[in-house]
C-alpha cells in the first residue's frame, strides 16, 4: 500500500494531559498526510491554538471534562470516518515504517478487531500468546500492552468502545475481553515495531500527584474489571492480595515517617475500598499548569 493511501484508510487518535513537551516530537514522527486526533484532556485552549497552527493535519479536541484515557480514545473514535484508527500513547516513540506494516497486514488478514506492533522493550510472556510460531511474524494474542493500538472500525462497531466507567487501566483488558468472546482475533505483528518511553507524558513537577492518582485507579479498575466480568467474590479473590500488601507498606511508610511514600500505599488502599463500595471512578490528579 501506497503511503498516499494514508488519509483515506487511516485516523491517528492521541490522548494528551499537559503533554506539550513530549506532544509535538510524536507528531513530527508522523507522515503529514494522515489526519490526526489529539483529546486533551487537560482542558487547556492554548494547546490547541500552538498545535493546530503549526500542524495542518492536527485537530486538537477539548472535551468537557477530564474523561481519562479509555473516554479520550472513544471521544476519538466518535469522530473517526475512516476504514481504521490508530491510538499512540503520547510517550511512543514508533519506527518509521510501523505505520505502513500494520496497513499492510490489515488488508491481509481477514478477520480481527486490532493489531499492535511489536513493543520492543516490553517482555512478551509465552501465556500472552494463544498461538505462537517462532517462524511466523504475525501471532493471535490474548493481551497486548495498550500504548499503540490499531483498530479495525466495523469490528469495533460489534465489540463496543471502551468503558468509560473506568477512568485509567484495565480498560484495555475489558476491552480484549469482549474482543475475544466474540471470536474477533487480536494480532501481534512482529515486524512492526515501536518504542515506549512509558510514565514521561506529563510535566515532571506534577509526578508525585500523578503517581498517586495511577495507584488509585490501578487497585479502583482491577477490582472493577474482574466484578464486572467474572464477579463480584472472584473481584475480591483477585484484589485482596493488593489490598493486604498496600496495607502493610502504608503502615511501614507511616512509621518511618515518610510521608510521600505512605501516601502512595494509602492511594492503593483508597482505590480498592471505593471499589469495592461499588462506588464510581471518581478520583481526578491535581495538577499544576
Amino acid at each position: 500500500m501506497n503511503s498516499t493511501n494514508y488519509k483515506d484508510k487511516l485516523t491517528i487518535i492521541i490522548v494528551s494531559f499537559y503533554s506539550n513537551h513530549i506532544l509535538e516530537n510524536l507528531i513530527k514522527k508522523l507522515d503529514k498526510s494522515i489526519k490526526i486526533l489529539i483529546i486533551e484532556n487537560s482542558l487547556n485552549r492554548t494547546t490547541k491554538i500552538n498545535l493546530e497552527k503549526k500542524f495542518n493535519n492536527v485537530k486538537v479536541i477539548i472535551p468537557e471534562k477530564n474523561l481519562g484515557n479509555g473516554g479520550g480514545i472513544n471521544l476519538g473514535f466518535s469522530l473517526v470516518k475512516t476504514e481504521f484508527s490508530l491510538y499512540l500513547d503520547v510517550d511512543t516513540v514508533p519506527e518509521n515504517n510501523m505505520i505502513q506494516v500494520l496497513l499492510e497486514n490489515a488488508e491481509k488478514i481477514k478477520n480481527y478487531s486490532i493489531l499492535a506492533p511489536k513493543v520492543t522493550n516490553f517482555d512478551y510472556d509465552e501465556n500472552l500468546y494463544i498461538h505462537y510460531e517462532k517462524s511466523k511474524k504475525i501471532h493471535q494474542i490474548k493481551f497486548i500492552t495498550g500504548c499503540v493500538l490499531f483498530f479495525n472500525m466495523k469490528a469495533l462497531s460489534k465489540t463496543g468502545y471502551f468503558d468509560e466507567n473506568i477512568f485509567l487501566y484495565y480498560e484495555e483488558h475489558d476491552l480484549y475481553f469482549r474482543c475475544n468472546k466474540l471470536n474477533l482475533p487480536i494480532y501481534l505483528i512482529d515486524d512492526a515495531k515501536v518504542f515506549h518511553q512509558g510514565s514521561s507524558s506529563v510535566n515532571i513537577e506534577n509526578n508525585h500527584e500523578i503517581s498517586i492518582n495511577r495507584n488509585w485507579h490501578y487497585c479502583w479498575s482491577k477490582f472493577y474489571y474482574f466484578k464486572k466480568n467474572y464477579g463480584y467474590l472472584f473481584g475480591i479473590k483477585k484484589t485482596i492480595p493488593n489490598f493486604v500488601r498496600a496495607l502493610k507498606k502504608y503502615l511501614f511508610y507511616s512509621i518511618k515517617l515518610d510521608k510521600k511514600k505512605a501516601l502512595l500505599h494509602k492511594a492503593e488502599i483508597q482505590g480498592l475500598l471505593s471499589s469495592y463500595c461499588l462506588q464510581k471512578s471518581f478520583r481526578r490528579p491535581e495538577v499544576n499548569n
